[in-house]
């Protein structure tokens, strides 16, 4: 067996050039007989249990600090601004060790922990000040509304802000993920607080903003389609940004923002668009993507069956079985179902980079 990620960092580091890494991973496949190794979304946060030791003292330390910082601040004057400068010490603290484990190191569940911690340090320290001086303007409950979406917003920009200055700084996927998201929310909050709620609460909003990500990550999986690149790990995780937003964009437009509805035809029509979302998820060899949505598979599945007249126990029951046993169908056979739908798509020029090749046997390499 042979780690592709050796050869992702063998590329990055110069040692190889693309095309000899393809040529060295089709070598080390027919020499190995499997291509489990050459999974494109294997997953890379844990090396070893010293890095879940090491990420629960991380956060302990971030947590004494904040509470040491609030107990020497707060007591005096107790203000959402002196609130905001006692977060400061953990934000640099944060920063600082980032600099050694992520830039130093290289260990990713600690550096997605610091990511993680200070971007919402960040966004929370700027909300406590917003929030401070828009507070002191409310007269009335409509200034209340609009200082909430006023909240919502700068939250959201200056999250995506510490983000987006961690990811340039370290070159953490992850901070992608956040910075995704941050920008979301803020798009979210400008939106129902002071445009269309019906866009929010209807999912439209929610469907354009995942599609809008999912065409990104897309575009970087394009330009890296053997996935030997950091491109595709910036992919996968602004693909785990996406898929959600599209899934609850969807479940919004057809059963209601609540998911309330039984009706069969509004599951019909939620389940249809899952197939082909589950079509697009193997032609993009993103697991990502259906993952997100077994949820709503359900809701949908146990809405269609229960409107048979089977009982709250029967539909369960079947519910259970039938996803289930898709779920299990489509992960063990995930490459021949890969194959199977890459025959009905264009082949040739960007389609084989958005849609890449499927192994035709484990001792071939992908193309």
């Amino acid at each position: 067996m042979f780690d592709r990620n050796d050869l992702r960092a063998a590329v990055e580091a110069g040692v190889l050039s693309e095309s000899a890494a393809r040529d060295l991973e089709r070598f080390l496949t027919r020499r190995s007989g499997a291509d489990a190794s050459g999974d494109p979304e294997s997953l890379r946060f844990l090396a070893n249990l010293n890095d879940i030791f090491l990420s629960i003292g991380i956060l302990l330390l971030l947590a004494g600090t904040v509470a040491f910082s609030a107990n020497l601040i707060l007591p005096e004057e107790p203000t959402p601004l002196r609130a905001a400068l006692a977060l400061v010490p953990a934000m640099a603290l944060s920063w600082g060790l980032a600099e050694y484990f992520c830039l130093r190191r290289r260990l990713l569940l600690p550096s997605i922990v610091l990511c993680a911690a200070f971007c919402l340090l960040t966004g929370l320290a700027a909300s406590l000040i917003v929030g401070n001086a828009a507070a002191e303007d409310i007269r009335n409950s409509s200034d209340i509304f609009y200082a909430a979406g006023n909240l919502g917003m700068l939250g959201g920009l200056t999250t995506g802000a510490g983000a987006l200055a961690f990811f340039l700084r370290f070159r953490l996927p992850f901070g992608l993920f956040v910075l995704a998201l941050a920008l979301a929310v803020t798009a979210y909050s400008g939106v129902a607080f002071f445009g269309n709620t019906g866009l929010v609460i209807g999912g439209t909003l929610s469907l354009i903003i995942g599609l809008i990500t999912l065409t990104v990550a897309v575009f970087l999986d394009a330009g890296d389609p053997q996935r030997l690149t950091r491109r595709s790990d910036h992919a996968f995780w602004l693909h785990l940004a996406a898929a959600p937003q599209i899934i609850l964009g969807l479940r919004g437009m057809t059963l209601g923002f609540f998911g309330g509805s039984a009706q069969t035809m509004p599951a019909s029509l939620l389940l249809v668009s899952l197939l082909g979302f589950a079509l697009l998820s193997l032609a993009l060899n993103r697991r990502a993507l259906i993952v997100s949505s077994l949820l709503t598979y359900a809701i949908a599945l146990t809405a269609l069956i229960g409107n048979m007249g089977l009982g709250v126990v029967n539909t369960t029951i079947f519910t259970l079985l039938v996803l289930g046993s898709a779920v299990v169908l489509i992960g063990g056979g995930w490459s021949t179902a890969r194959r199977m739908v890459l025959t009905i798509l264009p082949r040739g020029g960007i389609f084989s980079r958005i849609f890449p090749d499927e192994l035709a046997s484990p001792g071939l390499a992908r193309a």
